[in-house]
């Protein structure tokens, strides 16, 4: 079976599950919802989904409640938290991102290019001046660790990176307004590097 036609399937089952959770802990809406499709304590092995263990608490207060009020409208949001998030209370959000945020980060180390790597490294620490692209790290952090609403980046997985990276082009998610502004300046090859190196973190 399709993996996406599963998880979808999955869902529409844990959606009726999670009515009875309550103010249930974190740990076990981790266990029984989340982990399905963001693994067990936040780290995924798909590719589809991000980590989540060691995001900032605020960040993912932020986003579960756009996802909870579809202001977050990006396809795989609509596709998979929508019937989720609109379950959870702000008790429940504020639970989950607070287990999150104390889950040991994704460190995965994986340089897979190397030219790539260096490029993307120097984008992140430097920017790209001609272009009007600041350095990442002014907002992520020197290891692209994220900190209060800004988001983790390190050791998530390149493909999920470029997804996000293209979702920004559009209004998909309209809080992010510096990122809209700031792939207007990034080319294929420049999101080719960024997300290697962060991958790489």
């Amino acid at each position: 079976m399709n993996y996406r036609v599963w998880v979808s399937l999955g869902i529409m089952g844990l959606i009726a599950a999670s009515t009875a959770l309550g103010a249930d802990s974190a740990a076990q809406m981790d266990n029984q919802l989340c982990s399905v499709c963001h693994g067990r304590g936040g780290t995924t092995s798909s590719e589809l989904f991000p980590h989540l263990a060691g995001e900032p608490a605020p960040y993912l207060v932020n986003q579960l409640k756009a996802f909870r009020d579809k202001t977050r409208s990006d396809e795989n949001a609509k596709r998979f938290m929508w019937g989720i998030a609109r379950r959870l209370t702000d008790e429940n959000i504020e639970q989950l991102a607070a287990f999150y945020e104390s889950q040991p980060a994704v460190h995965q180390g994986k340089i897979s290019n190397q030219a790539e790597y260096d490029s993307g490294k120097q984008i992140f620490t430097n920017g790209i001046q001609d272009k009007g692209v600041p350095p990442c790290m002014a907002c992520h952090g020197d290891k692209g660790q994220g900190n209060g609403t800004t988001p983790r980046l390190g050791g998530q997985n390149e493909a999920y990176l470029k997804r996000q990276l293209k979702v920004f082009s559009g209004n998909d998610r309209p809080a992010a307004t510096a990122m809209h502004v700031i792939v207007k300046g990034l080319s294929e090859n420049d999101v080719a590097a960024i997300t290697q190196y962060l991958q790489a973190q």
